[in-house]
């Protein structure tokens, strides 16, 4: 082993020390018994029954979901259908439909969720479940966009002109062509879009309702009290549902690969 790759080494194992030990600290304090985490007297699963059976956490984590779960939905098709239709404009146009769906990208999420409570307010839309869903999708749309986009350019133009040779018409060249292949990354970034918006807390505090709070909404109003061990457990269990995400994630792209080897 030369030298240089001996610093390399030492280096990476520095990072990823750094980079998960607060969150290893996070898992080990959740099965802690004391209730400081500044001392360990021993594993229990006390704070993970305190945390099943805390009704408010239990409602922020269903409208999470359900939040989560329409956000993807939305984006994936508002996301997909411009990116399809960006197929067709000139090279001018293109550029303007990437500029505006990456422009939520670019603005802070601050600018964004005060914006957005002055515009859903003078709208008169009820803080809720739209609000949020609507909120949370004019960001992951823009994710949406690019993988699209992305797995629409490594696409052969040729299928598609002759699929409109032989007497497509255009809503057909879609639906039989171009989402099945697209399709693995209109899931993959359904998946992402999922992660986002149960991960989002910025907007989600401004786009709340009063019967509407979210998890990682409710998540930060109880560490402004101190840090319990029943919000590690609940971060833990937050955690393991990103891995489970991940994991999805990589399952669905292996697959789309091994059948695009074999055809």
């Amino acid at each position: 082993m030369t030298r240089t790759n001996r610093w390399q080494i030492i280096y990476l194992s520095i990072f990823f020390v750094i980079l998960y030990l607060p969150v290893l600290s996070v898992i080990l304090y959740s099965f802690n018994a004391n209730a400081s985490t500044a001392k360990w007297t021993g594993l229990t699963l006390e704070w993970y029954r305190q945390l099943f059976r805390d009704r408010v956490i239990g409602q922020a984590f269903v409208i999470s979901i359900e939040v989560a779960i329409l956000t993807a939905i939305l984006s994936a098709i508002l996301g997909t259908a411009a990116a399809v239709v960006s197929l067709s404009l000139t090279e001018r146009m293109k550029k303007a439909v990437q500029w505006v769906m990456l422009l939520p990208l670019l603005v802070p999420e601050v600018a964004l969720g005060v914006s957005l409570l002055m515009f859903f307010n003078a709208l008169g839309l009820p803080f809720g479940h739209l609000t949020l869903v609507l909120s949370h999708s004019l960001f992951c749309v823009p994710y949406v966009y690019v993988m699209v986009r992305l797995r629409l350019a490594e696409i052969d133009r040729a299928i598609i002109e002759s699929a409109r040779d032989l007497g497509a018409t255009k809503w057909q060249t879609v639906k039989t062509i171009i989402l099945p292949l697209v399709m693995p990354s209109i899931i993959t970034a359904g998946l992402l879009a999922v992660a986002m918006s149960l991960d989002d807390v910025v907007i989600s505090t401004y786009m709340s309702g009063p019967r509407t709070t979210t998890l990682p909404v409710h998540i930060f109003s109880m560490m402004r009290v101190g840090v319990t061990p029943k919000v590690n457990a609940l971060c833990t269990l937050i955690l393991f549902g990103t891995f489970l995400i991940i994991g999805v994630n990589q399952f669905v792209n292996k697959n789309s690969k091994r059948r695009g080897l074999s055809s």
